[in-house]
């Protein structure tokens, strides 16, 4: 679920794929932690690796709720410029920030009774900590350089990779906002430890993403399932990139896809032991030369009609090649 700096102001409508997938205990634990957290409207943490769905669980949290027709902001911390932080959470008044003269409403007025989230809560500086932490305990904040206090009437949906004791006791997150978001947490361990999840969650995504696909080249796609050693593949393999990567593989695949299975070939998870499987970066390496490869033989090298295959500007795809030592020449009739 990757997002910009700029995410703003997000649709609330249920989308088909927003739902938790998987029958371990950790993700029925969660579910059950989703239906507490919408009676309410305090904080939540979230704490998952990344490449796990926290906004999926955000927006879970946000329509389950009482205040569903609010609006839903996401924000990563870490990719907005520190200086901009305090704006996009809590708005500036007129002449605040002399360089942005105009009043600006923040995240947490616009949503009005919705939802923000805020992703890598620890990369806040300390003082934009304290002023999060008091705007939480007292139920108001204030635009920055304005003096009207404005009711703090939306939820936060705090996230991060870290237990939030331990981002607490390294000194990255102050105590004051630790006590606030500590209320309720809901913690989704790694791929790797929920082998159960792994087999459902794929199958999820070769329904939904399929969909996707066939809405976007209007075409129908032949793909109904996967074979029993890509099943057997997908439930051995260690996924650091957790469901990011897993729904990354099914669409990449599907995408090239010629019947109505998908083999391990496919999926690109033919290793036979865990000797053999390379690094993450050699891994992500193999798997771009491999895709590249395979959508130019499907355009017999025509570097335009890939680069529109892949959703990729034209300069970009033939960097790739380049950095790959891929011929497009090769692969012309």
């Amino acid at each position: 679920m990757a997002k910009s700096a700029d995410s703003g102001q997000a649709s609330t409508t249920r989308r088909r794929g927003d739902r938790l997938v998987g029958t371990s205990r950790a993700i029925q634990r969660a579910l059950e932690q989703i239906s507490i957290a919408g009676r309410g409207r305090f904080p939540v943490w979230i704490h998952a690796e990344e490449g796990i769905e926290k906004e999926l669980i955000a927006r879970l949290i946000h329509s389950t709720s009482e205040w569903a027709t609010g609006g839903f902001f996401a924000l990563d911390a870490s990719i907005v410029p520190e200086s901009l932080l305090g704006r996009e959470l809590f708005g500036s008044a007129a002449g605040g920030i002399p360089a942005l003269p105009s009043a600006y409403e923040g995240a947490f007025e616009r949503v009005q009774s919705g939802t923000v989230l805020l992703e890598r809560v620890e990369t806040l500086a300390k003082d934009l900590q304290h002023t999060l932490a008091a705007a939480l305990d007292q139920g108001s904040f204030q635009r920055i350089g304005g003096s009207e206090r404005i009711a703090l009437q939306g939820r936060l949906v705090a996230t991060s990779g870290t237990a939030l004791d331990v981002l607490t006791s390294d000194g990255r997150i102050i105590p004051e906002l630790c006590e606030r978001l500590r209320l309720l947490e809901i913690r989704i361990p790694p791929l790797r430890e929920r082998k159960e999840d792994i087999l459902p969650v794929a199958a999820h995504y070769l329904s939904v993403l399929r969909s996707e696909i066939d809405h976007e080249t209007g075409k129908i796609s032949e793909v109904r399932r996967f074979t029993r050693e890509a099943l057997d593949r997908l439930h051995t393999h260690t996924w650091p990139g957790n469901e990011r990567e897993l729904r990354e593989q099914v669409r990449a695949a599907l995408q090239l896809a010629q019947g109505e299975e998908l083999g391990p070939e496919d999926l690109l998870l033919s290793w036979e032991s865990s000797e053999e499987v390379p690094s993450f970066r050699e891994a992500k390496r193999a798997f771009e030369r491999e895709y590249v490869t395979r959508v130019l033989r499907i355009c017999s090298g025509n570097i335009s009609r890939a680069a529109r295959i892949a959703t990729k500007d034209r300069k970009d795809f033939y960097d790739v090649m380049r950095r790959n030592s891929i011929n497009p020449a090769d692969f012309r009739s």
